[in-house]
């Protein structure tokens, strides 16, 4: 009764209680009650011998038990029902926890044995495991559909680039998203300028063979890919493109 186990990560080593200070044990016990105090002078003697020392009792008369009635620990109410909250009012109130903790009392059998403590553990553990279970089905259940990275910039959803910068003032990024558009327009309307003057000028249909089926596969992704917004940003000749490819799907 008077040893505790005290596990490490390399060995297990064996806490004897009554290797403690006397002064350490007597302070230990003025927290216990006379019918506690009993109990342990019936373990051993040496703890006989503390229970019955006269200062740990002056200490209770002077200190322990004023407070206690200070705080109104044995108070009664107009019922005659305990003010102090019994073993199963804490285990009602969450104070006291562990695994069948009530029936365990009820048995008049120790709470808090190494046992008890891991069982209450794992149970913890498995509670958390089946809601993060749970939430997690739900949440893939109300998933939307995946969406594109452009989608989500070109609704407001993600910042762009320049919205992330402190370098640029928030009153220039009109303008800047712009310049910004400007430039990528200009550079796509200038790769298809010179798709154009490899090709010759004209306003039928572009075979897709030649120079047309290398430009595509090297540069014409970019353009093919992007959205309509770009594409018909474009010079008109982009426009006769994307028609022509239109009109490979019917």
């Amino acid at each position: 009764m008077t040893c505790t186990t005290v596990r490490t990560m390399s060995s297990v080593r064996i806490f004897n209680l009554l290797d403690l200070p006397q002064e350490i044990i007597l302070h230990i016990l003025s927290f216990l009650d006379l019918p506690d105090l009993a109990t342990l002078s019936k373990l051993h003697e040496y703890l006989a011998l503390l229970a019955a020392d006269p200062v740990l009792h002056l200490i209770r008369l002077r200190v322990v038990a004023p407070s206690r009635v200070g705080h109104s620990l044995f108070a009664r109410s107009p019922h005659g029902a305990l003010l102090r909250p019994t073993m199963t009012d804490l285990v009602h109130r969450y104070v006291i926890r562990g695994h069948n903790i009530e029936r365990r009392l009820r048995m008049g059998l120790y709470i808090y044995t190494e046992h008890s403590v891991d069982q209450y553990d794992i149970g913890l553990r498995l509670q958390r495991e089946r809601t993060a279970h749970i939430i997690a089905s739900h949440l893939r259940r109300r998933a939307p559909a995946p969406v594109g990275l452009k989608l989500l910039y070109h609704s407001g959803i993600l910042p762009d680039v320049e919205s992330s910068l402190l370098s640029i003032s928030r009153s220039l990024l009109p303008v800047v998203r712009k310049l910004k558009w400007s430039i990528q327009r200009d550079k796509l309307a200038n790769e298809v300028r010179g798709l154009s003057g490899a090709l010759g000028s004209g306003n039928s249909a572009l075979p897709l063979t030649g120079s047309l089926a290398a430009w595509i596969e090297l540069k014409g992704q970019g353009v093919v890919q992007d959205c309509e917004r770009v594409r018909l940003a474009l010079c008109p000749d982009v426009r006769r493109m994307v028609k022509f490819y239109e009109s490979l799907g019917h």
